[in-house]
């Protein structure tokens, strides 16, 4: 009896390790074909909904630039006054301020709704996108943040084919144009999307 009881007793705490084992396991990352404008944008929404620069990276080409709001140029972001927005940032220059942003935020939640976005003709190789309405939620802790929203980006997109032949697209330019959307919430400190993002550089 009492050997069955040991045995039932290291059988549950075996379950109980598996379990716990498989609760930490990374789940998949979400992600769609990039094979339309559209599609890249989702991936940019997804990758900072789920902190994962390997994603974002993907998506924006090697001569990618982010064009910040000229009515932010000159100005301080959020709490880092010795900083100065610039008129724009490199690829490399925006992706170490996103990857700032999700080591050190609470919570990240970004939202693109891609219905503005539009479909490039065929033969096209470059597409422009104007006026997409976005959504940026980042907070510090559980009760202080930052608030982007209200206001619209401009992305710029350009097409290439993988070596298979299949046609895929990258992201080449983002305007930033939503410090015209600033609106009041509690906690939440409104800026806009490039002032959000220059408060991690």
């Amino acid at each position: 009896m009492k050997r069955m009881v040991s045995l039932a007793a290291a059988l549950a705490l075996t379950t109980l390790a598996c379990f716990e084992e498989e609760s930490v396991m990374p789940r998949e990352i979400d992600r769609v074909e990039a094979t339309s404008p559209a599609g890249v944008l989702k991936n940019v929404e997804i990758s900072f909904n789920q902190s994962n620069i390997n994603l974002l990276k993907a998506m924006l080409s090697e001569n990618f630039v982010f064009y910040f709001d000229p009515r932010d140029v000159g100005r301080s972001p959020p709490e880092k006054p010795e900083y100065k927005i610039p008129e724009s940032w490199s690829r490399t220059e925006f992706l170490q301020a996103v990857k700032n942003m999700f080591d050190e935020a609470y919570s990240i939640k970004l939202s693109i709704p891609t219905g503005r976005v539009g479909t490039p003709g065929e033969n096209e190789t470059k597409y422009k996108a104007e006026n997409v309405s976005i959504s940026l939620l980042v907070m510090i802790n559980e009760l202080y943040g930052y608030v982007a929203d209200n206001g619209y980006c401009n992305f710029e997109f350009e097409r290439y084919e993988s070596a298979a032949g299949k046609k895929y697209w990258r992201l080449t330019g983002w305007w930033d144009r939503t410090s015209q959307g600033y609106d009041e919430y509690p906690g939440l400190t409104p800026a806009s999307l490039g002032k959000v993002l220059a408060t991690y550089y």
